[in-house]
């Protein structure tokens, strides 16, 4: 059975928030968790023997603009990786450097990415700060689910699901502690995936998403049409044998953004 958790959050606006910090500041600290969560997913941080030290993220070419985006924030480069459709970005001066494991430390989570991060931060003379509980909140799980999340729809029942891959299944347990849904094993990789078909669960997510956004076109394009699709679900589209054919189409549109 899928664990469900209080929607509450999403029913009326925080304001305790809104009058401890600035937007600015709430934004500094959304950005720096989202993208210690997308370093998690998709990047990491590299010693080479001989002391020099990088931290580099690699994603499909259809998500290259979330790449530049951090590049405008905290330098570095973004270049395309020969033989495969995926782009890196690759950071390795110093003082970037720090000022990057200042802005993520306290917020890694997970042991993969703690056994690269510390060993840095030790050259830098800076302490490892261990991450708060996991929450609503946050924006972490945004910067992870751009790296390894997605939305899916089914074209048999039309079923709408939000699922996130990991090896890890560790961090997927925080997730759903959180934000609900379920864990699975998925023998065709070995690895397991946390996943909701929850409409009310989807449509709290899409919530989260808009409070601490996605920074991917890709995946913002991919969300606004799957939010689409729960509008006509909403209105019982998916029951009425005259829509199949409108909804097919709607689907071959969604797989192909």
């Amino acid at each position: 059975m899928e664990n469900i958790i209080n929607l509450s959050f999403f029913m009326e606006k925080n304001t305790t928030h809104g009058s401890l910090f600035s937007m600015e500041n709430k934004k500094h600290y959304q950005f720096n968790q989202w993208l210690a969560g997308l370093i998690e997913a998709d990047g990491g941080f590299y010693i080479s023997k001989k002391g020099a030290v990088s931290c580099e993220i690699t994603m499909h070419q259809s998500e290259v603009q979330t790449l530049h985006y951090i590049k405008t924030i905290c330098g570095g480069t973004v270049t395309p990786r020969i033989g495969s459709k995926a782009f890196r970005w690759r950071l390795h001066k110093k003082q970037p450097l720090i000022e990057l494991c200042e802005r993520i430390n306290g917020n890694i989570r997970t042991e993969k990415t703690k056994k690269q991060f510390i060993p840095v931060l030790k050259l830098y003379n800076i302490e490892f700060k261990n991450p708060s509980l996991l929450c609503l909140e946050n924006g972490w799980f945004s910067g992870f689910f751009c790296g390894d999340g997605s939305f899916s729809i089914n074209r048999v029942n039309f079923g709408t699901t939000i699922s996130l891959d990991q090896k890890d299944i560790d961090i997927l347990k925080q997730i759903q502690n959180v934000f609900g849904g379920t864990i699975s094993f998925n023998k065709s990789w070995i690895g397991w995936k946390w996943s909701t078909n929850n409409t009310a669960l989807c449509k709290m997510l899409i919530s989260y998403f808009t409070e601490n956004p996605l920074c991917n076109p890709y995946k913002q394009a991919k969300m606004k049409s799957f939010v689409r699709f729960l509008g006509y679900r909403d209105r019982n589209y998916h029951l009425d044998p005259a829509q199949k054919k409108r909804l097919l189409h709607f689907i071959d549109i969604f797989q192909n953004i």
